[in-house]
């Protein structure tokens, strides 16, 4: 299990919402957050996303930048909004990475931004860049 996370052992698994479009991609990914001990739902668009979030609480969205009906720098736009999802973690994921998709992420209030695909030490470092407080974000950024 991923060190960033403080779990209690008797809790139930840390749960990743993650939406990503591509079927294939979001399986490998799948599999992926599976082998470390994560529980995983999956969605394929915005709106299923934002439909899905009451239901099942997740503790982390994973959302690629390019979904069908709603985008996901929209789909955080809105959950930023509401006081249920405000302060849910969000990482958002991207084509490639660069200072254009880290500026939509910052924009819509994502904690992190991932290029699309990711290594599961780049997941790692997001995560523990999200579990700092904001004067070290800032730190670990420059």
């Amino acid at each position: 299990m991923i060190d960033a996370i403080p779990r209690d052992e008797t809790a139930r698994p840390f749960r990743v919402l993650l939406a990503e479009a591509g079927a294939h991609v979001r399986e490998c990914m799948e599999e992926m957050l599976q082998a470390q001990d994560f529980e995983v739902v999956n969605a394929d668009d915005g709106f299923e996303v934002l439909c899905r979030l009451p239901e099942w609480r997740p503790d982390l969205l994973l959302i690629a930048s390019e979904l069908p009906r709603l985008s996901g720098t929209q789909v955080c736009s809105l959950i930023r909004q509401c006081p249920d999802f405000s302060s849910l973690p969000v990482i958002l994921m991207g084509k490639e990475h660069s200072l254009l998709d880290q500026a939509q992420a910052d924009m819509a209030g994502a904690n992190g931004c991932l290029p699309l695909p990711f290594r599961m030490d780049e997941f790692r470092q997001a995560l523990s860049v999200m579990s700092q407080n904001p004067a070290q974000r800032n730190e670990t950024a420059a």
